[in-house]
């Protein structure tokens, strides 16, 4: 076996060693919350598994604390967590501060889909929606402003700010029953509409029939991407 794979197969089997002591131990909750303070990502997974409920504000914030600035398997069981939490009526209210909207709308985002789908899903129970939908606008509007003819399509950083439009665009038609489109999304499908990504134009097609803007999909009927004109 070479160095290299024998070091990876210790290194694998220490996680394994712990993860089975971890497994072993019962938590308090007050032993889950102090954890999530901590940097064992692997303990701080199991705990955010067993994570059943919400006390107070405090614990809310330090749970929320982990849907960002985290390695990706923290972050994306921190975000399920937080989405099977905040669904539920006793804890809604503990996910609704300005500073928690903040970091879901940054979550929209994340590198990690599985991070993006579900903070999609978490948004929706956000009860200041006028709040985020400015913040989720002007993300896009931040994105599209930095979008030149430049770009090639291919590139890194253009696939980057498509990234960032697609799931932006995604979060603003998970509120389409608590909100209404004004001008604003109207002038932003606009300009997505035009896009040379077909992913951002069959978001735009979605809103547009979401939101019932004829003139939107009247702006993509010829469009030949067969996923766009599944929403014509």
């Amino acid at each position: 076996m070479c160095d290299y794979c024998k070091s990876l197969y210790d290194k694998n089997m220490e996680m394994l060693s712990f993860a089975i002591k971890y497994c072993e131990e019962n938590f308090l909750h007050e032993d889950i919350i102090n954890e999530l303070y901590n940097n064992d990502d692997l303990k701080k997974q199991l705990c955010l598994i067993e994570l059943d409920c919400i006390k107070n504000q405090k614990e809310a914030d330090i749970l929320v604390f982990n849907l960002t600035g985290h390695s990706g398997p923290v972050r994306e069981t921190a975000s399920f967590k937080i989405l099977e939490l905040i669904k539920k009526t006793e804890f809604c209210s503990f996910f609704q501060t300005k500073e928690i909207i903040n970091t879901f709308v940054k979550s929209v985002t994340d590198i990690n889909p599985s991070v993006s789908r579900n903070a999609v899903q978490i948004i929706k129970y956000v009860s200041n929606t006028e709040y985020i939908y400015e913040l989720l606008i002007a993300e896009i509007n931040k994105t599209l402003s930095q979008i030149n003819d430049n770009d090639k399509q291919h590139s890194y950083v253009m696939n980057k700010k498509n990234f960032n439009l697609y799931w932006n665009l995604e979060a603003l038609i998970s509120l389409s029953l608590k909100i209404n489109s004004d001008s604003k999304l109207i002038k932003i499908l606009e300009q997505t509409a035009k896009s040379k990504d077909y992913t951002i134009r069959e978001k735009t097609a979605k809103a547009a029939k979401i939101f019932n803007l004829t003139q939107i999909s009247e702006m993509l009927k010829d469009d030949e991407n067969i996923y766009v004109r599944k929403y014509l």
